[in-house]
C-alpha cells in the first residue's frame, strides 16, 4: 500500500481556496483534503476514465496544518511532481498561492495518475 502526505504550508487561515482533482489510474486513488478545524474533501476514484473529475470544489481555509493525503491501496510507489509559485499583482505584491501536484503510482513515469491543482487568494472581505 502506497500513502503520501503533502503539506500545504504556504496557504494561510481565512485565504479563499479551490481544487480540482483529476485521475485516470488504474489503480483504487483516494484524495483527502483537511487542515486541524475541518474536511474539505475526501474522495475515491478508480478509472482509466479522466472525466469527472475526482473532486473540484472551493471554501475557505478555516484551520491551520493544511494537508494533502493520497492513497492508493494496490500501489507500492508514489512519485509526484510538485510546481509552487505566487500569484502576484502588477508590481509584484503577493496575493495568492498555487500548489500543482503530478502523480505517478506505477512505473511508467507518465505522472498522470493523479493531478490536484490548489489555488488561495486573499479574501477582500
Amino acid at each position: 500500500m502506497a500513502q503520501k502526505t503533502f503539506t500545504i504550508d504556504s496557504f494561510p487561515q481565512g485565504y479563499y481556496m479551490s481544487w480540482f482533482v483529476t485521475t485516470q489510474a488504474v489503480f483504487s486513488v483516494e484524495a483527502r483534503l483537511f487542515d486541524n478545524s475541518r474536511q474539505y474533501f475526501d474522495a475515491v476514484k478508480q478509472s482509466t476514465n479522466i472525466a469527472p473529475p475526482l473532486a473540484q470544489g472551493a471554501d475557505f481555509i478555516q484551520g491551520s496544518g493544511l494537508k494533502l493525503l493520497i492513497n492508493i491501496p494496490q500501489s507500492t510507489n508514489i512519485d509526484s511532481s510538485i510546481n509552487t509559485y505566487l500569484i502576484t499583482t502588477d508590481t509584484g505584491a503577493v496575493v495568492g498561492f498555487g500548489y500543482n501536484i503530478c502523480i505517478e503510482d506505477s512505473y511508467d513515469k507518465d505522472f498522470n495518475d493523479v493531478c490536484i491543482n490548489l489555488v488561495a487568494w486573499k479574501n477582500r472581505g
